[in-house]
């Protein structure tokens, strides 16, 4: 279905440039006046410069992620003329604080991150029914807890009682069991301990860029510490429209809108619907989306970093992306050939589900 559209639409734009192309020929040669599209694009250029929020400033970037990887020589050493004063660089993130060695998206997750020398972590965002913030990756609790039910119809009364070990595969390393922590609390923890923090929005509701903007102000160190990450472009919008000063990063893989997950040699994940219109439209939106993503949307949201998914990288995407300012980080990045392979080869930062065996962090 995929490759059907993608012929489809390929075929329409094909038609649509040359029919462009003999629009602006007779403009020029016959009517000798200024083509439609010069006019088009002055609008649409004028329009992304008032739509744009601007990036933040460089020094700030630098403090978050530290010295980006791609500027550091063989020896892992920075150049004095690229360092940023501490000579930091975030070359691995423990990804829901390293699911696979502890429970995810834990306080003992992200402490052991800590122990174990990654400076990095990233945390997932949901609000209750009952709007509070807490940290949780999946829209159910199925998966986790063994339970049923969506976190959006459960107020935090509910949830604070479960038990996110019950499906660990270590689950008998964790005798006291482990419980879903509020979203303050495990940025209190990750702050008090130095640590780099990805925010990665999961809620698609509004309400979650208050508490985006709530956790900023409360905490003023997370301007130096934090990136807010998203799938969602409007919600990162919004969240910059309101505070500029936020390092902020999208997410993107292919096939997000019309399948529930990707392996790029593994073929296509799960339809995400039966439906066949729902469908076709989501495949239509992923094209449509993946072309704008590369080409205006990254620019309209004043992002600093793009995460993209690990098999959809090479070194002429990287290059690419640092050409317009932006890094690139990988996901989720566990075989220890793909490490070496992101880290040595695309030197990029990357997030993983395990430390294990990491030397360098």
């Amino acid at each position: 279905m995929h490759g059907f559209i993608e012929l489809i639409l390929n075929s329409a734009l094909l038609w649509m440039f040359l029919e462009v192309l003999w629009s602006i020929l007779i403009s020029v040669f016959y009517h000798f006046c200024v083509p439609w599209i010069v006019w088009g694009s002055i609008i649409i250029i004028v329009g992304l410069k008032i739509a744009k929020n601007p990036q933040p400033n460089v020094q700030i970037v630098q403090e978050v992620l530290g010295v980006d990887p791609l500027l550091l020589t063989k020896d892992n050493t920075v150049s004095k003329e690229h360092g940023n004063g501490e000579q930091f660089c975030m070359r691995v993130v423990a990804h829901r604080g390293g699911g696979y060695d502890f429970p995810e998206n834990s306080l003992t997750a992200f402490r052991n991150s800590k122990e174990r020398g990654c400076n990095g972590v990233e945390l997932d965002l949901w609000l209750t029914k009952d709007n509070v913030p807490i940290v949780f990756h999946d829209s159910t609790i199925d998966r986790v807890t063994g339970k049923s039910g969506y976190i959006r119809d459960m107020t935090w009364d509910q949830l604070q009682t479960l038990d996110i070990t019950h499906n660990h595969p270590l689950k008998d390393k964790f005798v006291d069991g482990e419980k879903i922590p509020l979203f303050h609390d495990a940025l209190e923890m990750c702050l008090k301990n130095e640590q780099r923090i990805i925010i990665d929005i999961k809620d698609k509701r509004f309400e979650v860029v208050q508490a985006v903007l709530d956790a900023y102000k409360k905490y003023p160190k997370l301007f130096q510490r934090a990136v807010v990450s998203s799938f969602n472009p409007i919600i990162v919008y919004m969240i910059r429209r309101k505070e500029p000063k936020i390092v902020a990063c999208l997410a993107w893989r292919p096939q997000y809108f019309s399948r529930a997950s990707y392996l790029g040699f593994d073929g296509p994940g799960p339809a995400r619907y039966n439906n066949i219109f729902k469908y076709m439209a989501a495949c239509l939106l992923d094209h449509i989306y993946e072309w704008a993503f590369y080409h205006f949307v990254y620019y309209v949201v004043g992002v600093s970093i793009i995460l993209l998914h690990k098999d959809t990288l090479s070194q002429r995407v990287v290059q690419q992306w640092h050409n317009r300012g932006v890094r690139v980080m990988a996901w989720t990045v566990n075989l220890p050939s793909e490490k070496l392979h992101i880290s040595r080869l695309l030197k990029i930062t990357y997030l993983t589900d395990t430390l294990l065996h990491e030397k360098d962090m």
